[in-house]
C-alpha cells in the first residue's frame, strides 16, 4: 500500500510525504523541524526511518527547516547539483550531511523510483519528481513551475496521484496589492503556475489515469482555496468528468497536515 499526503504547502512552507512498503520519503523541508516531526509522528512515523529527503529547490520556503532537522535526523538529501551546492555554500545543511546529486534518468531511494524532471522557476536547480513505489503506484509532485515542462507534462501524466501547483487567480494578481515587477515575475515563465493553467491540463491527466488531484502551493494574497478549487473543477466538469466519481481533488493546507491518500 503507498501513502502520500502534504505537511504543509504554501509560499510560507512546503513539505510532504510518500510512504510504501515500511519506508518513507520527505518532498521539501520547507516548514521548521518541529512541525515537521510532530506531523511525521501523528500519523505514526519515525523521522529517522525515513530513506530520504527530496528537495525540489532551494528557495526558502522549501527548505527552511533542512538543516534543524539534519541536525537531528541523518537522512540523505537529494536534489539537483545546483541545488546541493548552493545549499551547501549558504550553510543551509550542516557539515557532514549526506548530500547526493539524483540521477536524471532515475534513481533508488529505499525501494523507490525517484524520476526527477526540470521545472521553470526562477532557481539555480529547479525539479519536480515522480515517485513509483515497489507495487508500482506513481506519485508525482509538480509545484514552483512558470509552466508545465515538457519533462513535467510526461510524468505527470499516468500518475494516480499528482501534487500540482495552483499558484493564483489571473484577476486577484492584477488587481491585487503586489508591485508591478514581482506581478511580473509571478506571471513569468520562470515563476509561478496560475489556476487557469493548472485547471487546463486536469482532464488530460484524469483522462490517462490519475485519481487524486492536489492543488498546491496556493498564494495567500492571490489565490483562495475555493477559486482554485472551483476553476478546476469547471474545467473538469467542461470535459465532462466528474468530481468523486472520475476523480477526486482537494486543496493542500497551508499549515496543517492533508488527509492520507491511500493506494
Amino acid at each position: 500500500m503507498a501513502k502520500f499526503f502534504t505537511i504543509a504547502s504554501g509560499s510560507s512552507g512546503n513539505s510532504s510525504f510518500v510512504g510504501a512498503s515500511g519506508e518513507g520519503i520527505l518532498i521539501d523541508c520547507g516548514i521548521s523541524c518541529r512541525g515537521i516531526t510532530t506531523a511525521l509522528k501523528n500519523r505514526g512515523i519515525n523521522p529517522d526511518s525515513l530513506s530520504g529527503i527530496l528537495i525540489t529547490h532551494e528557495h526558502i520556503d522549501h527548505v527552511r527547516g533542512l538543516l534543524v532537522f539534519l541536525n537531528h535526523h541523518r537522512v540523505p538529501v537529494y536534489a539537483s547539483g545546483a541545488v546541493l551546492r548552493f545549499l551547501t555554500a549558504n550553510g543551509l545543511v550542516p557539515e557532514g550531511a549526506v548530500l547526493k546529486e539524483i540521477d536524471e534518468h532515475g534513481e533508488l531511494v529505499g525501494k523507490m523510483l525517484i524520476k526527477p524532471f526540470k521545472t521553470s522557476h526562477d532557481s539555480v536547480g529547479s525539479l519536480g519528481y515522480s515517485i513509483i513505489t515497489p507495487d508500482e503506484h506513481r506519485i508525482t509532485v509538480c509545484t514552483d513551475t512558470g509552466y508545465l515542462t515538457d519533462g513535467a507534462c510526461e510524468h505527470l501524466t499516468g500518475s494516480e496521484v499528482v501534487l500540482i501547483e495552483s499558484n493564483y487567480d489571473n484577476g486577484m494578481l492584477e488587481f491585487g496589492p503586489y508591485p508591478y515587477h514581482l506581478k511580473r515575475r509571478i506571471k513569468g515563465p520562470q515563476g509561478h503556475l496560475s489556476n487557469t493553467d493548472c485547471a487546463a491540463f486536469l482532464p488530460e491527466l484524469v483522462k490517462k489515469g490519475t485519481i487524486h488531484i492536489v492543488l498546491g502551493h496556493l498564494s495567500k494574497e492571490n489565490n483562495t482555496p475555493d477559486v482554485a478549487l472551483q476553476t478546476c473543477i469547471s474545467e473538469l466538469s467542461m470535459a465532462g468528468l466528474q468530481n468523486g466519481k472520475d476523480y477526486m481533488i482537494f486543496v493542500a493546507p497551508r499549515n496543517e497536515l492533508s488527509e492520507n491518500i491511500l493506494l
